[in-house]
């Protein structure tokens, strides 16, 4: 996601998964994929600037007026955000992560990262050192 927001002036639909779209990946349903936006934009350190209305729920989406404002939200990277993506910082050092995946309970404490340079997943008992 973040890459996808890095040339600014995205909207939040820019970076929801589809058909012709930039993000083809699908491994993420619809409502997943706003609580994720949701995340990165509405955390004590945000890595997304610009999401006008939220939280992404069925709530703002019955609201005409809301889920408009949404959908045409501009959205950038904040400083934090661009640090994240280079490999620079790490976005669960600086805000809490409690989300179910796969039948797994991710927290800070028991969080498995992807090793890019190996394509693999890392358990959390590893000891993985941000940007690897």
């Amino acid at each position: 996601m973040l890459e996808l927001i890095a040339p600014g002036g995205v909207q939040p639909f820019d970076v929801f998964p589809g058909h012709q779209k930039r993000n083809e990946r699908r491994v993420y349903d619809y409502w997943e994929v706003g609580a994720l936006l949701d995340g990165l934009a509405r955390c004590p350190v945000p890595a997304v600037a610009g999401l006008d209305e939220g939280p992404f729920t069925l709530d703002m989406h019955d609201d005409a007026r809301r889920f408009a404002q949404y959908k045409q939200s501009l959205m950038s990277l904040t400083d934090f955000g661009t640090a994240v993506l280079a490999g620079e910082e790490d976005f669960p050092r600086h805000n809490p992560i409690r989300r179910w995946w796969g039948g797994t309970l991710l927290t800070n404490e028991r969080l498995w990262r992807w090793g890019a340079e190996k394509r693999a997943l890392i358990a959390p008992d590893q000891g993985v050192a941000h940007g690897s």
